[in-house]
C-alpha cells in the first residue's frame, strides 16, 4: 500500500507568553506595548503543515508514503525536507525560488494559542511526471492560497489512472467553497474533516443545515463518498463506512493538553493507517483519539505521533471503545 499525500509543510514556532509581566490577558486580548523589548520563552520548533504532519504519521503507523509539498528555497525549507526524508517519506518539492518557506509562530498563553501564519502567495500546481511510484491513494489536503490549479490537476491525475481520493480540506479551500471543490469533494471516496466543515459542505451540496452528526454524515453519504471521518473537539469524533450505513462516535479522553496543534492531522493519520490495514471502524477511531492524545500532550505536530508498536501497545491498554450510535 502507497499513499501519496499532497498538502503543505512549514514551520511551527511555539512561543511562550505566560508569566510575562509585560503581557497581559484581557477579554481574551494579547496585550503588549508597542516599542517594547520583550523577552519570551521559545517552547519548541517543529514542523507542521496538513500534508506534513499527516504525511509523517501515515509513515510512522507502516504505510508507504509520498508527499508532494511546496517549499521555498531557503534554509527553512532544506529542513523541512531533510526532516521528513529522515522519517522514511519521499519528499516531491514543488519549489519557490527566492521564496521563504512558510511559518506559524504559535503564541501560547494559559490553556489557549494564537497562531500567526504566513503562507507563501502564488500559483500552487500538480505536476504528476514527478510522481516516480504510483499511489494505491491519494489523500488531498491543505495547499493554501491559489490552490484551484494544483486541485485540477491532481483529479486529473487520479481519473486517468483509476486513484481514490481521500479529500481533506484546508481552511482555504473551505473559505472559498467554489467550483473547483464542489468537483473534489464529488470526486472523492473518502471524507476527513471537522464538524463545522462537515455541516457547511452538507449545507453547500444540499442546501439544508443539519445538526445532528449522524443525519449530518448518513446525508453527506448520498454524494458517494465510502468513509467519512469527522472529528469534534473535545467532544470525540464521528465515522461512517459505507459499507454498512453505521454511525459510530467516540468519546474524547480527557488529558493533560500541551498543545493542540496538529491534533486533528494525527487522528485522521491514524484512523486512516488503520482503514489501509484493514482494522475495523471501531479501532481506526480509537487509534485516532489514541494519536491526537500523544499530540497534544506534546509541544509540535510531528512530536507526539505514535509508531506501530507503541499504537498496537496503547489499544491494548486503554478503555477507549467507539460505539454505535
Amino acid at each position: 500500500m502507497h499513499v501519496l499525500v499532497i498538502g503543505s509543510s512549514l514551520i511551527d514556532l511555539f512561543i511562550d507568553l505566560d508569566q510575562n509581566p509585560q503581557i497581559s490577558l484581557e477579554n481574551e486580548k494579547i496585550i503588549l506595548n508597542l516599542g517594547d523589548k520583550i523577552p519570551v520563552g521559545v517552547k519548541a520548533l517543529s514542523l507542521g503543515g496538513n500534508g506534513g504532519n499527516t504525511a509523517a504519521g501515515i509513515k510512522k503507523l507502516g504505510i508507504d508514503v509520498s508527499l508532494y509539498t511546496y517549499l521555498g528555497s531557503d534554509a527553512l525549507s532544506n529542513y523541512i525536507a531533510s526532516t521528513m526524508q529522515d522519517e522514511g517519506v519521499e519528499v516531491i518539492i514543488e519549489k519557490k525560488e527566492g521564496k521563504t518557506t512558510s511559518l506559524s509562530i504559535i503564541l501560547s498563553m494559559g490553556k489557549d494559542r494564537t497562531i500567526l501564519s504566513h503562507h507563501n502567495k502564488g500559483n500552487h500546481s500538480f505536476d504528476s511526471s514527478k510522481i516516480t511510484k504510483k499511489p494505491d491513494l491519494i489523500y488531498l489536503t491543505s495547499i493554501g492560497n491559489e490552490w484551484e490549479e494544483a486541485y485540477k490537476n491532481v483529479l486529473v491525475y487520479a481519473k486517468e489512472n483509476n486513484i481514490p481520493i481521500a479529500l481533506s480540506p484546508g481552511s482555504a479551500q473551505m473559505n472559498d467553497l467554489n467550483e473547483t471543490l464542489l468537483q473534489s469533494i464529488h470526486v472523492a471516496k473518502m471524507l476527513f474533516c471537522n464538524l463545522e466543515e462537515a455541516k457547511k459542505i452538507c449545507e453547500k451540496l444540499s442546501g439544508n443545515t443539519i445538526d445532528d452528526p449522524k443525519n449530518l454524515l448518513t446525508k453527506i453519504t448520498d454524494y458517494g463518498f465510502e468513509l467519512i471521518s469527522v472529528t469534534d473537539g473535545e467532544n470525540g469524533a464521528y465515522a461512517l463506512n459505507d459499507k454498512n450505513k453505521s454511525v459510530y462516535k467516540i468519546e474524547a479522553k480527557q488529558v493533560d493538553v500541551n498543545e493542540k496543534t496538529g491534533a486533528g492531522d494525527a487522528y485522521a493519520a491514524a484512523f486512516l493507517a488503520s482503514y489501509l490495514n484493514n482494522l475495523s471502524i471501531e479501532e481506526c477511531m480509537k487509534r485516532g483519539v489514541l494519536n491526537a492524545l500523544e499530540v497534544i500532550s506534546s509541544i509540535g505536530a510531528h512530536t507526539g505521533q505514535l509508531r506501530s508498536e507503541e499504537m498496537d501497545q496503547k489499544s491494548k491498554e486503554t478503555d477507549l471503545q467507539a460505539q454505535k450510535i
